[in-house]
């Protein structure tokens, strides 16, 4: 059985080993599969009279890519000696620490002059809220967490070693998908990123950084 977080620093990737990873495809998978939802908002919008058929079926996909995701972190704990539960004291303490970094780079910026500018991945999806709330919350609280920590902080870094590097460039990469405008706009996702990834390796969870994950974007709806 491996062990959870030996991870040497860095580790040279097999380009052979990494193709053939089914890893790699899996994360293709689950990076690509969310996407459905954005094509059912448009859809939606183009046949009104549709729209909660539409709704309907956009939910039950996403249960069954929510199904899929659990059996395979399931799978992979049964493979990896990872923490079965997770802390929640020390979840909401990431959280809360994020939001402290979040508060203290947006007021040194602003001594500067420089403020948080539209962030194109967080407009486009308030315009989809507007139109479809219930879809949008399942995707953005429970869909999203689950499926991007699964790829970006457990299948992508797996594919390039696994080490240390692998998850830092993996969570890098995570912070370029999400298309951040500016300065703040990097900084801002890259604290996010450094939060889900500490709680994901520092509790050896991959449950922990969805926590983490789930908390930060319920608190972006409610705000």
């Amino acid at each position: 059985m491996k062990t959870a977080n030996s991870y040497p620093l860095f580790r040279w990737p097999s380009l052979k080993k990494m193709f053939g990873s089914r890893e790699l495809y899996q994360a293709i998978f689950f990076f690509l599969s969310p996407q459905l939802f954005p094509i059912a908002v448009m859809i939606g919008t183009w046949y009104p009279g549709y729209a909660s058929l539409i709704n309907a079926a956009a939910i039950l996909i996403g249960l069954i890519i929510l199904t899929l995701a659990i059996r395979i972190i399931r799978k992979r704990q049964n493979e990896h000696s990872y923490a079965r539960g997770i802390r929640i004291r020390p979840v909401l303490g990431v959280f809360i620490c994020c939001i402290i970094a979040l508060t203290i780079m947006t007021y040194l910026f602003a001594l500067i002059g420089i403020t948080l500018p539209s962030q194109t991945n967080q407009t486009s999806l308030d315009a989809m809220f507007d139109r479809f709330p219930l879809l949008m919350i399942f995707m953005i609280v429970i869909l999203a967490p689950v499926t991007e920590e699964l790829v970006f902080r457990e299948l992508l870094p797996h594919t390039l070693g696994p080490s240390l590097i692998s998850f830092i460039a993996s969570s890098l990469l995570f912070v370029a998908i999400h298309s951040p405008s500016g300065i703040m706009g990097w900084s801002s996702y890259g604290i996010m990123a450094a939060g889900f990834l500490f709680a994901r390796l520092n509790q050896r969870s991959i449950y922990a950084g969805i926590a983490v994950h789930v908390v930060w974007n319920l608190f972006s709806v409610l705000a």
